[in-house]
């Protein structure tokens, strides 16, 4: 699927930021109050967005090796995506096909020889076959090809890890030309560094509109990053139904006039791309951050964040770089102003003040983003 490059972007943006051409067209745009608190509005996306659509669990270097795994129950199912012997990354499961008992307890990053079941000691391996049942003389008619892991699609595009709970999986036609944006960007060279999983107090779709939001970086995050912005220059537009999105660094200025190829894509602007519906991808200038959003109730979110950097650190002076990078943006930037306001508005929803919530045109990319969701929900 072919569409602009990344590039054409920021040469819009170089135009405005020059008196060349106009913004986004004022408007208001109202949103019911009751799409970020209903129940059953909830379970209708989990339903149809969470457990139907691809989602990005992780790039493929946060588990680089045989045995690497990562455990998650984010979507309300016990999962477990682990790299095998042969290299090939797979999801499944994470239960027994004997009597259902959970096989690896904890959540988080580890590392496995293979997958035993506290109860019997059944025993499969990281591709998910059945290897061994203890006394299997005490069972008549099994067929241990049968009874390995049950397995969810998945798939590796763009060094990133995408799995689907139910339903098949239709990469390709989800991507919508994604992929080859995230390649201008060497997404799959990158190389995992740090994470941050949280639970935090508010829909995950306040998030998604905080991230989509180019109005609030000056104003919000004034002591922070804001100073590095102009005052609400982005644009936006669809792949698919993929938000990409970029705001104007204050580098803006060197694009007047400046050919294409002499564009620097994380220098002059930082892209982001809401990849639907779940998860946003930002490119900073020294590196690239990945948050996946996963609901567990009307007002709570699993936020996991990962960094990414262009090499692996080959130092502690470079570690360490990094290590502050990331405690800058995850908790100075995301978790002290855009988790704060989105917290703060979920907050605010409980007290009846507002019906609705208001989106301007400066608030586009917000708009396009419950557009598509009202669409998926029909």
């Amino acid at each position: 699927m072919t569409h602009s490059a990344p590039v054409t972007l920021v040469q819009k943006l170089a135009q405005r930021h020059a008196g060349r051409a106009s913004g986004p067209a004022p408007c208001s745009k109202r949103i019911a109050v009751s799409v970020y608190t209903d129940q059953q509005r909830f379970e209708e996306e989990r339903e149809k967005l969470f457990l139907r659509r691809p989602l990005i669990i992780a790039h493929e270097s946060q588990i680089p090796n045989p045995g690497d795994a990562i455990v998650h129950d984010w979507l309300g199912l016990p999962l477990i995506t682990v790299r095998d012997k042969s290299g090939q990354v797979a999801t499944f499961k994470n239960v027994c096909r004997h009597r259902g008992m959970r096989l690896v307890q904890d959540q988080g990053q580890t590392c496995l020889r293979s997958l035993v079941c506290p109860y019997h000691q059944w025993t499969y391996g990281l591709d998910g076959a059945l290897r061994n049942i203890p006394r299997d003389e005490s069972f008549v008619d099994l067929d241990m090809a049968e009874l390995g892991l049950a397995a969810l699609p998945t798939e590796l595009r763009s060094g990133l890890i995408w799995t689907q709970a139910t339903g098949e999986m239709q990469l390709e036609q989800h991507l919508a030309g994604l992929d080859s944006d995230l390649a201008v960007f060497d997404m799959a060279e990158f190389h995992f560094c740090e994470q941050n999983v949280r639970t935090i107090n508010c829909n995950w779709k306040l998030i998604q509109d905080a991230f989509l939001d180019g109005y609030h970086v000056t104003r919000l995050h004034k002591n922070t990053v804001g100073p590095f912005f102009p005052d609400a220059l982005a644009e936006s537009d669809l792949l698919g139904d993929h938000v990409r999105s970029t705001v104007a660094r204050n580098e803006i200025e060197e694009v007047i006039d400046l050919p294409a190829e002499r564009i620097d894509l994380r220098r002059h602007c930082t892209f982001s791309y809401t990849t639907f519906p779940n998860a946003i991808l930002i490119f900073h200038p020294e590196y690239t951050s990945i948050i996946s959003l996963f609901p567990l109730s009307p007002d709570q979110t699993v936020f996991a964040h990962s960094m990414l950097t262009p090499q692996a650190p080959t130092s502690e002076e470079q570690r360490d770089h990094f290590r502050r990078s990331f405690q800058l943006i995850d908790q100075g930037v995301f978790q002290a102003e855009d988790i704060f306001v989105s917290e703060g508005a979920q907050q605010g929803m409980r007290s009846g003040a507002n019906e609705a919530l208001l989106f301007g045109g400066l608030e586009e990319s917000a708009v396009r983003f419950h557009d598509i969701i009202e669409r998926e929900l029909a």
